[in-house]
């Protein structure tokens, strides 16, 4: 999930000393639709911030001063509420402050949310002090300030990823299950006689008209793959069921994988049609090592148009 805020501060009040800067104006405002507040973000009259979400979260904000009659000029830091203390008060985020003589005072920080965190008090709460022993008077321009809020829930991405991991495992599981039937099965194998992919081919196993064509083979020898170009596994001149295929072009998934320690995985689109077995690489990948496998299975209805 992403999350974000923006608002910006028109007031024209000057922000008195230890006190809260406040955005009165909204600019942009992120909404979960399936979570209770909707908003990811409550905006509260005294300035501070509620973040509702476990997440982390970089603020940026900027306030421009005209006038001043603080000794050290202006100087601002986010902080956030310490709920757990025996009484709660705002305690200053580490690597939040700044601090300018004159013109505008930009800063930043990163603020983690625990889910813990929101469990306990649903909430974690922040707002934009001015630390500086007087008030500041901004700029009679708007914007006088500014921040923005912008957070990832990283916890969620990492399930996401866990999970899009499972199923490429279960995916590669699937197919060394078909691979081991086609071996135990009366199969029919076919080679690329493309230079390019030496050592590939494919296998097919028949029961009526139902043609079940099985990736095989590794790469004999290194080699680059230039995107848009067109590799043929197989051609149809030399497995003549194919050119009974007179529909649409069949789209499957050919995975490529590498060997080694840490093996990389590519995923693109794989063609079944008249002309034969195909793929055009969206991107050049250069270098696949020998041993490099291609997978990919897909069944095909070929009708003989002999009577």
């Amino acid at each position: 999930m992403v999350f974000y805020l923006q608002r910006e501060c028109n007031s024209e009040t000057a922000i008195p000393g230890n006190s809260i800067v406040k955005f009165d104006t909204p600019i942009a405002l992120s909404k979960s639709g399936s979570s209770v507040p909707a908003e990811d973000f409550q905006y509260q009259s005294d300035g501070s911030i509620d973040i509702v979400r476990p997440g982390t979260y970089a603020v940026f904000w900027h306030v421009t001063g005209m006038t001043g009659f603080a000794a050290d000029g202006q100087s601002y830091g986010l902080k956030k509420l310490a709920y757990d203390a025996s009484t709660p008060d705002w305690a200053l985020l580490a690597g939040t402050s700044d601090h300018i003589k004159n013109s505008s005072a930009p800063g930043g920080c990163i603020v983690i949310v625990s889910e813990e965190e929101i469990s306990r008090h649903g909430k974690a709460t922040v707002a934009l002090f001015n630390t500086a022993d007087a008030a500041i008077q901004l700029t009679p321009f708007s914007p006088k300030a500014g921040i923005l809020i912008f957070g990832l829930d990283l916890h969620s991405i990492e399930s996401t990823i866990s999970g899009i991991d499972r199923e490429i495992i279960n995916l590669f599981q699937q197919l060394q299950d078909i691979e081991e039937f086609v071996h135990l099965s009366d199969v029919t194998e076919i080679w690329s006689l493309l230079p390019a992919l030496s050592g590939l081919g494919a296998a097919v196993i028949t029961s009526g008209y139902t043609y079940n064509f099985w990736g095989i083979g590794t790469l004999n020898h290194q080699q680059t793959l230039n995107m848009g170009e067109r590799y043929y596994l197989i051609e149809s001149d030399r497995y003549l069921p194919l050119t009974h295929y007179q529909g649409n072009s069949t789209i499957s998934t050919l995975w490529i994988e590498t060997l080694g320690p840490s093996p990389a995985i590519y995923s693109l689109p794989i063609r079944f049609d008249a002309s034969g077995i195909y793929f055009t690489p969206d991107a050049t990948y250069s270098n696949l090592p020998a041993g490099t496998t291609f997978k990919f299975t897909q069944a095909l209805i070929l009708v003989s148009p002999d009577p």
